[in-house]
């Protein structure tokens, strides 16, 4: 049974905002889930007639819902950017500041301040992806939209010191290494000696050699000569390329969303214009963020069948950061479409690689480094206080090991679940791979890059906005309740270091981890069944077949995944 276009299943009517309001539960239920089964979201619907009087309002609440979006997002990121302590190390340099507010003050006016904030961020957003969906107007009017509030969003963010994190400092340092003939992916910070640059520098990674690839390198010589050397006008500098790096991720996921049938401003709305996208890749400052652009682009290109240069592109991604090189056998397996026998994707897939490998050791050639970018990463894995569910599982385990009278090394115990953790990852990718016809590039990409980041030793939030954007832009179906929670929990995994710790708490640092990241996973499943639930309510109560699909429905454009989830289960 099909449900007619024009009848909204909760009330029976035309949809029209005059004849009746919705219940508040509703409403909310819409913003999170997305249109209700069969309802007209069509902005070109034809209203009734209306007053003078009904017009101004119908205006005002159409537009005040935006203004309301745009206020408190903005509202959030200026309580964050303002309060917001500056690295103790850093250069001198002017940051936001609004009188009356202590920047930072008391460990508990800062972690109060922050979580008001980011809960104020996570209000504009989820009204912003409802104004994305429902706002009258073209498509394209409603992504400049979507484009105009996350840029009002911006706005503080980028007049504000480096956010939740001092990888900033570090990459001035290694541009200032690279500008001086020193291949930072050799050698650490501290062959700089004495000076603003090394002592802004963390002191956890002076002597680690650079994690990142010629492109990132080449980039950071370039700003920090573009800024006369200054270590703190650098930092100003990687916070305009993160930017750079969220716009070209914003055109592509538009792209890949369009290619997809898939609303480009509600892709773009719910994959960047998200809390963790605007605190920790606009406002750290970091290259996750140019990662995650020059990859979206190469996969977009390759949507379009514009495969050179979808190739290209994404080993230029790889070049600024080895993470996508998840990407690769992915590209290679789709070569040439589904229906295509194993000898030709292997081939395929070796052609890809050899590709995007040659055109990064030109790169490497050009700018002057060798290849111990790649196997530096070894050195972010000494980080044991981020919530890696793998590393938690070790300590616990490890601890309740010599609780029973087992004397065996912590670090071993730990080290045995993170190769735990990377061999499910393995057996995740392989499933992905065997089924990413069928799944299709981008989304079999995008669940490799979370898994690889949920199950990996080290887990940083600015990880995560790669993998959620692409799956962003092919479609979140029914998934997407659980998909706001983890992105809201996510942005709130590390806080400013003016927030202390509570010491008499540090010793049971990681079962509270796990414990946190138990109460994560819960949330997102009940958000998921009580989606699932209500969505089955809605369709008995207007008499949909259960056993028959209906093209309305939120789950349409997840088969595949399904699918994918019940093979790895």
């Amino acid at each position: 049974m099909s449900l007619p276009t024009d009848l909204d299943p909760r009330t029976g009517t035309d949809g029209d905002p005059f004849v009746e309001r919705a219940p508040w539960r509703e409403r909310l239920h819409r913003l999170v889930m997305g249109p209700s089964l069969g309802e007209d979201v069509s902005p070109h619907r034809v209203e009734l007639p209306e007053t003078a009087h009904h017009e101004s309002h119908g205006l005002v609440r159409r537009y005040g819902r935006v203004v309301a979006s745009a206020t408190a997002g903005l509202a959030g990121a200026t309580l964050i950017v303002a309060t917001a302590p500056v690295w103790r190390l850093a250069a001198p340099s002017w940051r936001l500041t609004i009188p009356g507010l202590p920047h930072p003050g008391s460990s508990l006016f800062n972690g109060a301040a922050f979580v008001i904030g980011v809960i104020l961020m996570g209000l504009g957003w989820i009204g912003l992806i409802g104004r994305a969906e429902r706002q009258p107007g073209s498509e394209r009017r409603r992504l400049w939209m979507v484009a105009g509030v996350f840029a009002l969003w911006c706005i503080p963010v980028l007049l504000g010191p480096p956010l939740l994190s001092h990888d900033a400092y570090s990459y001035a340092a290694q541009g200032e290494m690279a500008s001086r003939g020193i291949d930072p992916t050799a050698n650490g910070p501290a062959a700089l000696g004495r000076g603003e640059f090394l002592r802004a520098a963390d002191p956890i990674w002076r002597t680690a050699p650079a994690p990142y690839g010629p492109v990132s390198v080449e980039i950071a010589k370039v700003t920090v000569e573009a800024t006369g050397h200054d270590a703190a006008a650098a930092v100003w500098g990687f916070r305009a390329l993160a930017m750079v790096g969220v716009v070209m991720a914003a055109f592509g996921v538009a792209i890949i969303a369009k290619s997809h049938a898939i609303s480009p401003a509600v892709a773009v709305a719910v994959g960047i214009a998200n809390p963790l996208v605007l605190l920790h890749l606009v406002g750290g400052s970091h290259n996750d963020a140019l990662m995650l652009g020059l990859l979206t682009l190469g996969l977009a290109a390759l949507s379009r069948d514009r495969r050179a240069l979808g190739v290209v592109i994404v080993a230029l991604a790889i070049a600024v950061k080895l993470p996508a090189a998840l990407a690769l056998p992915y590209v290679g397996w789709t070569w040439y479409g589904p229906g295509v026998e194993m000898r030709k994707r292997v081939k395929a897939t070796a052609m890809v690689t050899a590709a995007s490998v040659g055109v990064i050791a030109v790169l490497c050639a050009f700018v002057g480094v060798g290849s111990g970018w790649v196997t530096a990463l070894k050195s972010t894995g000494k980080v044991t206080s981020t919530f890696s569910a793998t590393t938690k599982l070790g300590y616990v385990a490890s601890d309740l090991i010599h609780w029973i009278g087992l004397d065996l090394n912590a670090d071993m115990v730990v080290s045995l679940f993170r190769l735990a953790g990377m061999a499910l990852v393995g057996l995740i990718a392989l499933v992905a791979l065997l089924r990413s016809p069928r799944l299709g590039l981008v989304r079999a990409v995008g669940l490799v890059m979370v898994a690889f980041v949920i199950l990996g030793p080290v887990v940083w939030p600015w990880y995560f906005p790669a993998g959620f954007a692409l799956l962003a832009a092919v479609g979140l179906g029914r998934y997407r309740p659980s998909y706001l929670v983890v992105v809201f929990a996510a942005s709130l995994l590390v806080w400013p270091t003016s927030v202390g710790a509570v010491p008499s708490l540090s010793r049971f640092q990681h079962v509270l981890g796990l414990l946190v990241l138990v109460a994560i996973a819960g949330a997102a499943f009940g958000a998921q069944r009580l989606s699932d639930w209500n969505y089955r309510r809605r369709a008995d109560g207007v008499g949909l077949d259960p056993g028959e699909p209906d093209e309305s429905g939120p789950a349409t454009d997840v088969d595949a995944v399904e699918s994918f989830a019940t093979a790895s289960s």
